[in-house]
């Protein structure tokens, strides 16, 4: 729809930014906006629209509202009254894929006329810290003008930039160097209680105080489970780790205050083993009464789809007088392919549960685990269904799927075959949540452990999941660079998925013309890997900074040459140059710990590549 906006210079500024979805021109439809007003609202009438809003971050979900819902009519009125104050998402930017700021832009530009009030980078290392040259080293961090660069770009929409770091545990990558050694506790936990280490946090916090406008951070703090339990007890002997956690809490937070932060943390911490507690536990009061009541507490939980689930651990965070911010999920770390279908039902649960219970924050990750293979964009119909429940609109119904399109340029069921890799059935469950796009690619052909929760007929599946992606691919617009990787990947599936399986079966039965068969579909296993290696490198190469593709090469590269040894083996078993494969004799155990008896698991979200590669010793 084309617009002619009476408004601010920078308003005009950022819509046209925005030009992917309107046009402005003199004339255009006349749009008066208000800013600072006390609720939302759209009236159009006389042929001009008057846009009344709180904040600027309304303004182009708004007038994309318009735009989707405005039938031609004389008149138009619409109030928009939110269910959520502040609606936030998070990208991982720790898991190897730093997002190139282009990339980061484009999401922001989706973010904006999503209406979302403010974005996060989540950045354990990957952002350059002068007195701290280990850290990032390597990993393509954000330098301060990158990240003044994009905080202002999400000024120009209304949307806060917040600082999201760590400041007890998550330092994986750090502990990779000799000369950071000195900082930690145990695992990648830092040392508490040590004036070296409230150094190196002072010089994270007055970095992020130097480059972010935001006076906010969240400042991590999650799993830290073995807090206390490594150098701090040879120093200290065994302590609570309730105390432990919470006089480094207590220092931290003042950090946070000299440098003018309001601080928030995920609260799992409160409720986990390293407090003797779990969720649905009673939390001790000296517990309660020792949290900073200035620090906000992120309840995250993205693994169910029941409303009452959320409610009932929301409740018992109303133990502590702190606020309470939710963070659900997008489901993109999985491997290679999301899972939308998951991702909306536990975001709807939440939020109901959220409105229910009065927490008025929601914040949407987008996290990466173990290689952030899965494209940020991939998660669009996540993203757009959150911002459709700030207003109260829980519906998958013709409006949501009509409001998609536009928002993206092709139909809602068509991006939701994006999730198709991780589709492993026919059944139409949406507790059928699983990682098998990746544990199937890296599954190993000749010692197989998970070969016992696969079921045979997956090559005609993942055929079919094929056609499938390559029709979404032709009408995807810009966006068919993801599909192409994700029909390239289900061909690998196609032809490997349940390959070990029968390739077992058939040996071990002495049946040769079987072994033979599946010997053919081995034999085209590599030409599959390298056409789907070179599009996700390309994916890659268009979205992030090149460092931590390296992960994938190596990944991919170790998967190409086990095809080989199992091409080399089997192939010489069955021309008689050798009398047995002796990976292919061994007798499996169950994946899930059921010894003899295999469970066929259709929920397995095991996203570790080590442990789903090989049981031998890869350290």
């Amino acid at each position: 729809m084309t617009y002619h906006l009476i408004a601010a210079d920078d308003v005009l500024a950022a819509a046209r930014e925005l030009n992917s979805w309107f046009s402005l021109s003199e004339s255009g439809i006349p749009v008066r906006i208000r800013e600072g007003e006390a609720e939302c609202s759209l009236h159009y009438a006389g042929g001009e629209l008057t846009l009344c809003v709180q904040k600027r971050a309304q303004i182009f979900y708004a007038l994309k509202l318009f735009s989707d819902e405005y039938a031609g009519e004389e008149q138009f009125s619409r109030t928009l009254t939110p269910k959520f104050e502040e609606l936030t998402y998070m990208l991982d930017c720790s898991r190897n894929a730093v997002a190139h700021v282009d990339t980061v832009k484009e999401l922001i530009r989706h973010l904006a006329v999503l209406g979302y009030d403010s974005f996060m980078l989540y950045t354990e290392d990957t952002f350059v810290v002068k007195q701290q040259p280990y850290f990032g080293y390597l990993r393509n961090p954000y330098t301060k003008e990158d990240i003044r660069t994009i905080d202002a770009y999400c000024a120009l929409f209304g949307i806060e930039l917040i600082p999201c770091i760590q400041t007890l545990a998550h330092f994986n990558s750090l502990i990779r160097h000799y000369a950071m050694d000195y900082l930690f506790d145990v695992n990648d936990i830092l040392l508490a209680e040590e004036e070296s280490t409230y150094a190196f946090l002072e010089d994270l916090i007055s970095t992020c105080a130097e480059y972010f406008t935001s006076r906010r951070i969240h400042i991590g703090m999650d799993e830290a489970y073995m807090l206390g339990r490594g150098r701090y007890m040879d120093k200290h002997g065994a302590k609570s780790r309730f105390d432990i956690m919470t006089r480094h809490l207590a220092r931290v937070n003042e950090l946070c205050e000299k440098y003018h932060f309001r601080p928030m943390m995920w609260s799992d911490m409160f409720f986990s083993l390293a407090m003797s507690a779990q969720y649905g536990d009673e939390l001790p009061a000296s517990l309660v009464e020792n949290v900073p009541r200035n620090i906000e507490l992120v309840y995250w939980d993205y693994c169910s789809i029941d409303r009452e689930h959320y409610a009932a651990l929301i409740k018992k965070h109303r133990a502590f007088p702190n606020e309470i911010v939710f963070a659900g999920g997008a489901w993109k770390w999985l491997g290679y392919t999301p899972d939308n279908r998951y991702a909306l039902a536990s975001i709807g649960a939440a939020g109901e549960a959220c409105i229910e219970t009065g927490v008025t924050r929601y914040i949407v990750t987008g996290w990466g685990d173990n290689g952030a293979e899965c494209s940020v964009f991939a998660t669009l119909p996540a993203l757009h269904y959150a911002a459709r429940m700030k207003y109260g609109s829980f519906e998958t119904d013709e409006a949501f799927r009509h409001s998609f399109e536009t928002l993206s340029g092709m139909p809602c069921e068509s991006f939701m075959t994006i999730d198709l890799g991780n589709r492993i059935t026919r059944h139409d469950d949406v507790e059928e949540k699983n990682s098998a796009n990746k544990y199937l690619l890296f599954n190993d052909i000749l010692l197989g452990t998970l070969d016992t929760t696969i079921v045979e007929g997956l090559d005609e599946l993942y055929g079919e999941h094929v056609a499938v992606l390559d029709k979404a691919a032709e009408r995807a617009g810009k966006w068919a660079y993801l599909f192409r990787t994700q029909a390239a990947l289900c061909r690998v599936l196609a032809l490997k998925a349940d390959l070990g399986v029968v390739l077992r079966r058939c040996y071990q039965a002495g049946d040769r013309a079987g072994l033979a068969a599946a010997f053919e579909r081995l034999k085209a296993l590599p030409q599959a890997i390298e056409a789907f290696y070179e599009l996700l490198r390309a994916q890659w190469d268009a979205e992030n900074r090149p460092n931590g593709f390296d992960v994938q090469d190596l990944r991919i590269g170790a998967l190409r040459q086990r095809v080989d040894t199992a091409i080399r083996k089997v192939g010489d078993y069955l021309a008689g140059r050798c009398d047995r494969v002796p990976e292919l004799d061994e007798k499996l155990l169950c994946f899930m710990g059921h010894g003899e008896e295999f469970e066929k698991d259709f929920d397995q979200c095991e996203w570790r590549w080590r442990r789903m590669t090989s049981v031998n010793v890869n350290e």
